[in-house]
């Protein structure tokens, strides 16, 4: 059976620039075991003491998924995490030779001494063991059987193939866990591969038909440089392309816009399941087809996790989606009418990068020669915009400035650290303007208030 470790706490704060409070760390904990994670790993206790606190925390709460420790192969490292009251330990070693040569300088044999006391250490203290042999994928692999035995002759029961650089392709990897599996006694095997190449999912899933049974992943695919396999994308390829259906996917997207927010870690539109455009469509030809079936162009519906499909009307835009968009707003246009509507967003298209629902009613408005008292025209708006801490806030000022709609920025002092001033035609406009800027990186959050009157200078002069 298919299990879920989850290693966001640990590999997923090495990720540069991110890092957790204690009571975040406590919500994504919760969160990922509403989900139905397997197993939690939640941080190395000799990190800092509010690591250390925050995996008591976590032992302490009495979740579904097992809470695991990490640590090197040390006795200090060993009893911190006991003193966390975790379910498991992972006791982390290198076993390639270019590892064992110039990071820990140890012969073979000094390192297999090393993995059996300590693991034998940990099972002498009443805890659980997966033994995790760092860079395993460039491990010779008779070492690696050993090294893997060793620790399960000590009393560990999982062992972890790690790939620690990322240079695994699937093909490889599937011969490489199928032969260790082969040469070990008998334990559970995990697969741990980070994404450097872009291979990070695709190595994992070869490595479960190889016989292993558990993948290490991260909410949004956070970790050490590029990250491991993000938690939407390995449980929606299992659960829509494996049929195997028993993790909770409707809170998928509340957990990776959580940790977005907490991590300031943005994820990319384009990134698979959670990205602002996994189920937005563009082309005539794809729009047409997803709006007489949404099996045409899409792979499961949105409204499996709570999401919805999104029409982009612009120059690639044909008939049938301009039309879907003024029904939305119960605009009634000839055939002729849509015709000449959709040529203006043609030729509007060419000129602009973005064109708003705003523009494409002003367009049918121009057209049919009809007033749609559809959206509110000309708001004045101010918007107070937070910032990220670690995040430089004239940078944040220099991405304002470029918004077409923006009129002018000042840093400001209080509870906010930008306002911005905007004038826009519509309601319609604000919102489509909002949406954009909470796309730029560092905005913590954006409180908007509408201006009702505006008054120029002093009594009336200037």
């Amino acid at each position: 059976m298919l299990r879920i470790l989850d290693t966001t706490l640990r590999d997923g704060e090495q990720t540069p620039y991110v890092n957790f409070t204690v009571d975040e760390k406590v919500e994504i904990a919760r969160l990922l075991d509403k989900i139905g994670v397997d197993m939690i790993e939640a941080g190395d206790p000799c990190v800092s003491p509010k690591v250390y606190e925050a995996i008591k925390k976590i032992a302490s709460l009495g979740l579904k998924a097992e809470i695991l420790a990490h640590s090197l192969a040390t006795k200090a490292g060993i009893d911190k995490a006991k003193e966390c009251g975790v379910d498991r330990i992972v006791i982390l070693y290198p076993t390639s030779d270019i590892h064992l040569q110039t990071k820990v300088k140890k012969t073979r044999k000094e390192a297999l001494q090393i993995i059996k006391e300590h693991v034998a250490y940990a099972r002498k203290k009443g805890m659980k063991v997966r033994f995790t042999p760092e860079d395993a994928t460039r491990t010779e692999l008779n070492f690696l059987a050993k090294a893997c035995n060793t620790a399960i002759k000590a009393g560990a029961d999982r062992i972890s193939v790690a790939d620690t650089l990322g240079i695994m392709q699937p093909h490889l990897f599937y011969n490489q866990v199928k032969e260790l599996k082969d040469s070990l006694f008998p334990c559970e095997l995990d697969v741990h591969c980070h994404n450097d190449f872009g291979l990070a999912l695709a190595n994992a899933m070869a490595g479960i038909r190889a016989g292993a049974n558990c993948i290490h992943v991260t909410v949004n695919g956070l970790g050490e440089r590029t990250g491991v396999p993000d938690i939407s994308e390995v449980i929606m390829s299992y659960h829509i392309l494996e049929k195997k259906t028993r993790y909770k996917i409707r809170y998928l997207p509340g957990l990776s816009s959580y940790v977005e927010k907490v991590s300031g870690f943005f994820i990319a539109p384009n990134k698979p399941i959670t990205g602002q455009n996994a189920f937005s469509h563009k082309s005539g030809v794809h729009t047409d087809g997803v709006l007489k079936n949404p099996k045409t162009y899409e792979a499961f519906d949105p409204a499996l996790i709570g999401r919805e499909r999104k029409i982009i009307v612009d120059k690639y835009t044909g008939k049938r989606a301009v039309q879907s968009k003024l029904d939305d707003y119960s605009i009634k246009v000839s055939d002729d009418e849509l015709k000449l509507i959709v040529a203006e967003i043609k030729h509007i298209g060419d000129e602009r990068k973005i064109l708003h629902d705003s523009d494409i009613l002003e367009i049918a408005e121009r057209v049919t020669g009809k007033t749609n008292e559809v959206i509110p025209k000309n708001i004045n708006a101010l918007i107070l915009i937070s910032v990220e801490t670690d995040v430089y806030t004239t940078s944040v000022v220099r991405h304002l400035k470029n918004f077409k709609y923006i009129q002018s920025v000042f840093e400001i002092t209080g509870e906010h650290d930008i306002s911005a001033y905007a004038e826009v035609i519509s309601t319609a406009e604000l919102n489509n303007l909002l949406e954009e800027l909470r796309t730029i990186p560092g905005i913590k959050q954006t409180s908007t208030k509408i201006v009702l009157k505006k008054h120029n200078g002093i009594n009336g002069k200037g």
